[in-house]
């Protein structure tokens, strides 16, 4: 299967080399090399770029923004400090025209977002981006094009940051007063699943898909509508949202978790461990998708790497009843009965509602005795439980699926 993106990159440097060609024709043409110098950057040509760039800095037209394109050269190339030298020189222009200091503000806050500094970069945006909300550009009209990239990683940053209430907040009121962009609508649309607010995670993920071409669509709006999609059920839509997603960004750690809470909802155990190892490589942090995963080495019989995956969410968070009931379960099942029941006992002691606390509970004490039915509880224990995803988390674990081993690990 041909490589779509393989495609676009050799289409860029075709369209590169006769760019070059007419600049041979005509080395002072300002709009050719801009048109050279920016084709180079979108197919990683960056000896090309860097060559038209310095040609570009010689001429006398626009120098601030060729100044300004020096930037968005290291910005491609994931440069950041010499970005940032770059851009903090430019913010000190005085009486700066017109869009400058908007420009200058998001590739900043870029800048914040990729080296993982959310709190400052939402410190850095919230003056612009909360004042702004005071009056909206009317419901025919689209906020301006820096504004509406400014929204994209102002939600993004809120979200990373977990400031889930902060970023529906402020999302609710844009959509409002018209003046929300669609693709951060988009962005805003996965927020919405993480704040349970499924009607507007399907509004504004649906606008997103419904607007532009799909290479402005956020990988949000995707990721989003496979979580509805799984909550309905679906797992076919699931997995081909979630496919989109990975599509285009395959190293994403949310596509990549989704995929695997879909594969289960398929009765694909081997494909949802493949899916949530490859999530949980991608944000260690997130412990609901240890909790996936490690429910799929119960129900798979692996006991020793349910054991570490549950051991790993717990020291992520030793306050999650979960995490102490989750493995209690796996050490019930490896007969390991005096650890079992510690964890077992943390678990209903930080929720008395802890289903699989009470579990391994009922695995020690011979109430339940034939292992096949773990499967079957983890639909019960799971079920009307709003997954880390999306959707009724006891519906992930197909009745029809293959048991767990009743060996005993006792390693």
């Amino acid at each position: 299967m041909t490589d779509p993106n393989a495609s676009l990159a050799s289409a860029a440097r075709q369209r590169l080399d006769r760019l070059d060609g007419f600049l041979r024709e005509d080395p002072s043409n300002n709009a050719l090399l801009i048109d050279a110098f920016e084709t180079a950057l979108s197919c990683g040509e960056w000896e090309r770029a860097r060559f038209h760039l310095r040609h570009g800095q010689t001429l006398l037209d626009e120098p601030l923004a060729w100044r300004l394109r020096e930037g968005d050269f290291w910005l491609a190339q994931q440069r950041y400090d010499e970005a940032l030298e770059v851009l903090e020189a430019l913010a000190k222009t005085p009486a700066p025209p017109p869009g400058l200091t908007e420009v200058l503000l998001h590739n900043l806050a870029f800048i914040e977002l990729r080296r993982g500094r959310y709190a400052d970069c939402v410190n850095r945006l919230a003056p612009m981006l909360e004042a702004d909300q005071g009056v909206g550009p009317g419901a025919d009209s689209r906020p301006p094009v820096t504004n509406r990239a400014l929204q994209q990683v102002w939600l993004r940053a809120l979200h990373h940051d977990g400031q889930l209430d902060r970023a529906m907040d402020w999302a609710r009121k844009a959509e409002q007063l018209n003046s929300l962009d669609v693709q951060a609508a988009g962005v805003a649309s996965l927020i919405a699943v993480d704040a349970s607010d499924f009607a507007a995670a399907q509004r504004w993920s649906a606008a997103s898909l419904n607007d532009g071409s799909p290479a402005d669509h956020p990988v949000e709006s995707l990721v989003s509508q496979a979580s509805i999609a799984l909550a309905a059920r679906d797992a076919g839509r699931a997995i081909q949202f979630a496919d989109a997603a990975l599509k285009r960004q395959p190293e994403d750690g949310r596509a990549w978790s989704m995929r695997g809470f879909a594969a289960l909802l398929a009765n694909d155990l081997p494909g949802a461990r493949a899916a949530f190892l490859k999530a949980v490589a991608a944000m260690p942090q997130h412990i609901g998708t240890w909790h996936g995963l490690g429910w799929t080495q119960i129900v798979q019989g692996d006991l020793a790497a349910a054991h570490s995956s549950f051991n790993t969410a717990l020291a992520l968070d030793r306050n999650f009843a979960e995490n102490h009931g989750g493995l209690a379960v796996v050490l019930a099942l490896q007969s390991k009965r005096e650890m079992a029941a510690e964890h077992a006992e943390l678990a209903l002691r930080l929720d008395r509602a802890n289903l699989s606390g009470r579990y391994a509970q009922a695995l020690l004490s011979g109430e339940v005795k034939d292992a096949s039915e773990v499967q079957r509880f983890a639909r019960r224990l799971l079920g009307g439980r709003v997954g880390p995803l999306g959707g009724d988390m006891g519906d992930i674990f197909a009745p029809e699926a293959t048991p767990p081993s009743s060996s005993v690990d006792n390693s």
